[in-house]
């Protein structure tokens, strides 16, 4: 081990890389939107939309781009939240996000930090994007807090006590994954820590959290098989997002289409108790980016095509978005 460099401070980043202060109202005005959606006093749905991992960021701009203009088609029924997930978990190695380097290059942590909130900031303020990450690194993702308005907990940290404190105290919705052990009892008991006040320690600073009111399930997949069932639904506690990728499609990404077709289909059956599914699914996370599939992560890449899981393109996104406006009452 050898120290190479201390991070930047939270705050003196903030002021280097920062947004206007009607950039930062608008940022709290989307959170609020989601909680909305979430606590069922709005009757709009969320669509957690966009690359599996964030790369480049030309292609990240063109895809904003994309999605700007579905999200103005669609508003009125739909919240759309563009991925951009600075991190990617890894059971081996590989490249393991912007956080860490550009695609191709040499891990960077200083520089890729500064790099990934530039990026964020030119896709809220150019493009008018609300932005979505997954918690993996609590004091990387730190840095990039006040731009997010929404916070997935990925399955194999979602059992983590650190992950589950610092969720429990961030000012917007976060997502809670089903576990790697496919327990959705796990994901339960990981929702309701979230909602309870806690401390936690970061950069040398004690943190009292509140509790995230707003926390939820996400459906991933269960064991060997898909869990977007109203069987698997009718086991949470709490309001959910169906993973339309990942196991949950065997991760052919234009299946994904079917998988919110069939969900839409079942969200008025009843559950036990007097409930109904539509009252627990609040409803989409997506896989997509510019072109179908994805790429080998090898010497040489191409750009505006997925380093990780495979995406739907910009057409099939089209579909999907239509097809699930469509089925929307």
């Amino acid at each position: 081990m050898k120290k190479i460099w201390k991070l930047t401070q939270t705050k003196v980043l903030k002021k280097q890389l920062h947004l206007s202060k009607s950039w930062k109202q608008k940022v709290i005005e989307a959170r609020d939107r989601l909680k909305d959606i979430i606590n069922w006093k709005s009757n709009r749905k969320i669509l957690i939309i966009g690359p599996c991992s964030a790369d480049f960021e030309e292609s990240l701009f063109e895809y904003a781009a994309f999605l700007k203009e579905m999200k103005k088609k669609y508003e009125d029924k739909l919240e759309i939240v563009m991925r951009f997930y600075t991190g990617k978990p890894r059971s081996t190695v590989w490249w393991k996000g912007i956080l860490h380097s550009e695609p191709g290059q040499e891990a960077d942590l200083k520089s890729g930090i500064k790099h990934a909130r530039s990026i964020a900031i030119k896709l809220i303020e150019d493009y008018d994007m609300s932005l979505a990450d997954e918690l993996l690194y609590p004091e990387l993702s730190s840095r990039l807090w006040d731009l997010y308005s929404y916070m997935a907990v990925w399955a194999r940290s979602v059992e983590d006590q650190l992950h589950r404190e610092v969720a429990s105290w961030l000012a917007f919705p976060v997502g809670m994954k089903n576990p790697t052990s496919w327990d959705i009892k796990i994901m339960n008991n990981s929702v309701l820590a979230t909602k309870k006040p806690s401390q936690f320690v970061m950069e040398r600073v004690i943190y009292n959290t509140w509790g995230n009111n707003e926390a939820h399930g996400i459906l991933r997949w269960w064991m060997n098989w898909p869990n977007y069932t109203q069987e698997y639904i009718e086991k949470s506690d709490y309001p959910l997002i169906v993973d339309c990728n990942h196991d949950n499609s065997g991760k052919n990404p234009e299946k994904q289409i079917d998988i919110m077709k069939e969900v839409m289909n079942f969200t008025t059956s009843p559950l036990p108790g007097g409930d109904w599914v539509g009252g627990k699914v609040k409803w989409f996370m997506v896989e997509s980016y510019l072109y179908d599939w994805r790429q080998e992560y090898t010497t040489w890449l191409q750009k505006w095509l997925s380093l990780t899981d495979p995406c739907i393109g910009k057409e099939n996104t089209k579909i999907f978005i239509d097809e699930f406006y469509k089925k929307l009452k």
